[in-house]
């Protein structure tokens, strides 16, 4: 737990050097915004792309590292395995017998590698989009994302991947993006819904195709049994099966206070629309449909009782949330009010980091035979 503890302090102090450092950038006609210096975004989350990287023991690491041993370490030998076609990460597998045959056997390199790769995917994002570096990363660690570096490290490679191709999204590169999308679902199936989410998020904030999705998550509230059932049938014979099966007695969906931790930026959005209308950038008009959608798929993992599979999908969206909950604070309230906010938005938070790590997750161990780091879970009387 204090390695994690280690990791909030850490970003936290790296945010008040990168507002301290920053610079002004123009981003149109006389709109500046002030970013980030590079050298800062990397120190800020070096430190965790390290941790995972060294990480012995964090929920499913073991897992992971024992099928890394049994890989084998030739393409030749692994053929069959890499197209079989019951398999469901073909992708991942095959960049994982890459490094093994081409760089390193020992699976210290290769869980660095994953980490190095979703570090930066999320880092470069944050240092071209963000208006405050500084929160986007303190937040990135006080929301609880930076464990999905810790624990299932195969969708996050994908989603993180998939954030760092958001200068596509932006330029309508749809093509491209789309072939991305489907070469990353060859090591998570469930990036697929990136393919029809492009046509929601792309649109104007609050039209047709967003109502559209807000109607959808109204239908799904009503009729709930109905779309458990579809939902059930449509994952039989994908990753998720599985998963579904083993949780579905105690499964009880996203929790509710993730569900209003996460949807705070969209309806921040939505309560002063109209003052922000015109201050819009495409970025923005993208975090925030990113952000309905994360918030929609959330309220319906929790409907639908389904938190290991639909409560795990919005991790594509919510990262949005970084580059737009500190673009509304700095663009809806005036300079008193934007101080008592950021204030009230550190303590939220830090409450939130606290219950999510040590009441939620009972203190998630972490260990490191390198780093000579080992904690168990805590014991907590309920």
């Amino acid at each position: 737990m204090p390695v994690y503890y280690f990791s909030l302090v850490w970003v936290s102090i790296c945010g008040i050097i990168s507002n301290i450092t920053s610079r002004q950038v123009k981003i149109s006609d006389k709109v500046y915004e002030n970013r980030s210096r590079l050298l800062i975004a990397v120190i800020a989350i070096l430190p965790i792309i390290i941790l995972a990287g060294f990480r012995t023991g964090v929920a499913d690491t073991s897992a992971y590292i024992m099928n890394f041993e049994d890989y084998p370490n030739n393409l030749s030998t692994a053929y069959s395995m890499i197209f079989d076609g019951n398999r469901r990460d073909p992708g991942f597998l095959f960049i994982s017998i890459l490094i093994k045959q081409f760089i390193s056997t020992d699976y210290t390199v290769w869980l660095s590698i994953i980490a190095v790769i979703s570090g930066i995917c999320v880092m470069i994002p944050l240092y071209k989009y963000s208006c405050n570096f500084g929160v986007s990363i303190f937040l990135f660690v006080a929301t609880c994302q930076f464990i999905w570096m810790f624990n299932g490290i195969r969708q996050f490679l994908v989603a993180s991947i998939i954030f760092g191709c958001t200068g596509l999204i932006l330029r309508r590169r749809f093509i491209i993006y789309a072939i991305i999308v489907c070469l990353l679902s060859t090591i998570h199936t469930s990036a697929l819904i990136l393919l029809p989410a492009y046509f929601i998020v792309t649109g104007e904030p609050w039209d047709k195709r967003t109502i559209l999705f807000i109607c959808l998550i109204i239908l799904t509230i009503l009729f709930t049994s109905q779309f458990t059932g579809l939902l059930e049938d449509a994952v039989e014979n994908t990753n998720y099966a599985s998963s579904m099966e083993e949780f579905k007695a105690t499964d009880d969906g996203t929790s509710i206070i993730r569900i209003i931790v996460e949807s705070v930026p969209i309806i921040i959005a939505f309560m002063y629309r109209n003052r922000i209308q015109d201050k819009l950038t495409p970025i923005i008009k993208l975090s925030i449909n990113m952000s309905l959608v994360a918030s929609g798929l959330y309220i319906i993992s929790k409907i639908a009782r389904s938190g290991v599979m639909l409560g795990r999908l919005p991790i594509y969206f919510s990262m949005y949330n970084l580059i737009l909950l500190p673009w509304l604070i700095k663009n809806i309230f005036d300079k008193e009010e934007k101080r008592l906010v950021y204030y009230l938005m550190i303590v939220c938070y830090i409450i939130f980091f606290y219950y999510q790590m040590v009441i939620s997750w009972n203190g998630l161990e972490y260990a490191s035979s390198i780093l000579n780091i080992k904690y168990q879970t805590i014991n907590i009387q309920r």
